[in-house]
């Protein structure tokens, strides 16, 4: 499993839409300021809105807004969203059986690192990635927005 671009930029949309809570913010601020590229955000946005998270609204003063509680989305929700199910091995995924299942030494092992993984991912929010980015920007070790 390989986290892909299209979900750090999802994450990273979310996050400066939970940094900016109740306001309307275009595609092209948020592609700016978290150093998204433009041509992903529409799509992106599209899936967060199908999901419920976001809400857009067009015209003059419109944009997207955050409209789920960031303390409730994971890093492991958003993750499923744009890639599906979090497994580190083919051998964890339930719709495959493997032929050695039971007597694989290492379907433990990757059973154990999966459930680190998923401690990790799954408590880590939206707003938890804020209050990091928020440190990171009042230590002016970030790139500063556009």
């Amino acid at each position: 499993m390989e986290i892909t671009k299209k979900t750090e930029y999802a994450i990273s949309a979310l996050i400066e839409l939970a940094m900016h809570p109740d306001e309307y913010i275009s595609s092209k601020k948020i592609a700016s300021r978290q150093d998204v590229p433009a041509n992903f955000l529409p799509q992106i946005i599209a899936l967060l809105g199908t999901h419920g998270w976001v809400e857009g609204v067009r015209g003059p003063g419109g944009g997207v807004r955050l409209i789920s509680d960031p303390h409730t989305i994971t890093v492991k929700d958003v993750i499923e969203l744009i890639e599906g199910k979090v497994a580190i091995s083919r051998c964890l995924t339930d719709d495959l059986t493997c032929s050695r299942l039971g007597r694989c030494p290492l379907h433990p092992v990757w059973a154990k690192a999966q459930s680190a993984l998923m401690t990790v991912l799954d408590g880590t929010t939206i707003a938890d990635l804020v209050r990091i980015q928020e440190t990171m920007s009042s230590e002016g070790s970030h790139i500063p927005p556009k």
